[in-house]
């Protein structure tokens, strides 16, 4: 008998191409693993590529916004009526009063611009009077700016505070004490050309030249305005009866002066009727009598008066 082939041992793998499909699967993953990466890889590289690319963006951005800022402060601009100190580093090099364009160097530049017109400068202060009444006086000072340079050099830019403030204060207390204050009110004018010249002996116009001097508004105290106001009540009351008082006394006069002269006219009437002119009347008429005759005699008898008067 032909014994048959025992059975082949049990293997773990049923299929024989298990094994070859499991390596197939092996190489599928590990390829499309490798394909992931390399996708995530050029990704990662393009990220890099486009941050690379905002970042120059932005470099440039803030390049050509530097470069404009330091263009548009590369000159400064002279208007007409300034004066423009160029400094450098602190030092003065240049004092322009031409109006134009001129070039500086950024950063390092500075430009300082004093104006050549006519300011106004306001003061205000408070002052006693000759008879010590407090006077609060507000005033306007115009003034005008000769040299820049040298006052700049040896004052600054602050010059109202430190000059024209200073000077005005005292030049007006200086001169209100030398009024009244009723003399104050009335002669403002000639108050204020004496403040006016005052500022002109105490300040030599080497920097500023002050041009005009004004009072805006002079306050006092409420007792004093109280006891004007009283005393020019009075003034008008007693200027009331002295013109009424006036008045009578030459309405008085006018009374005297019409008696007088009625007295008078009845005196000439009374010394002008004489004998002599009456005579004289009488041969004025007789005389016009005769002119007006035409040769005839009168008609009517018995007439009293005749037609000539005979005399003894």
């Amino acid at each position: 008998m032909h014994n048959r082939p025992s059975a082949a041992p049990h293997s773990k793998n049923k299929n024989p191409c298990s094994k070859q499909y499991a390596l197939s699967q092996a190489i599928s993953t590990c390829l499309a693993q490798s394909l992931y990466n390399k996708k995530n890889f050029y990704s990662s590289i393009k990220d890099t590529k486009n941050m690379d690319s905002n970042a120059t963006k932005i470099a440039l951005g803030f390049l050509v916004l530097a470069g404009s800022a330091m263009l548009y402060n590369s000159y400064y601009i002279v208007e007409p009526g300034f004066t423009c100190l160029h400094l450098r580093m602190g030092e003065i090099i240049h004092s322009r009063s031409d109006s134009g364009a001129y070039f500086l160097m950024p950063l390092i530049d500075k430009i300082i611009y004093i104006n050549n017109r006519i300011g106004k400068a306001a003061i205000e202060t408070s002052a006693l009077t000759k008879d010590l009444q407090t006077v609060t006086v507000e005033a306007a000072i115009n003034y005008k700016v000769r040299d820049a340079l040298l006052l700049y050099k040896n004052v600054g830019t602050d010059f109202e505070h430190v000059i024209i403030n200073p000077f005005a204060q005292e030049s007006i207390k200086a001169i209100v004490a030398k009024f009244t204050a009723e003399d104050l009110i009335l002669y403002r004018h000639k108050a204020k050309e004496m403040v006016f010249q005052e500022l002109q002996q105490r300040l030599v116009p080497v920097y500023i030249e002050f041009v005009d001097f004004n009072f805006v508004h002079l306050d006092f105290s409420a007792d004093f305005i109280k006891s004007v106001e009283e005393k020019q009540i009075a003034e008008q009351s007693a200027k009331t009866a002295k013109n009424l008082t006036e008045k009578v006394k030459e309405e008085a006069l006018q009374t005297k002066a019409r008696a007088e002269a009625d007295a008078y006219a009845l005196n000439v009437k009374k010394t002008s009727v004489t004998p002599e002119l009456i005579a004289l009347k009488k041969t004025d008429a007789f005389i016009k009598a005769i002119e007006k005759w035409d040769g005839h005699l009168p008609h009517i008898l018995g007439s009293a008066t005749p037609f000539i008067e005979m005399r003894e």
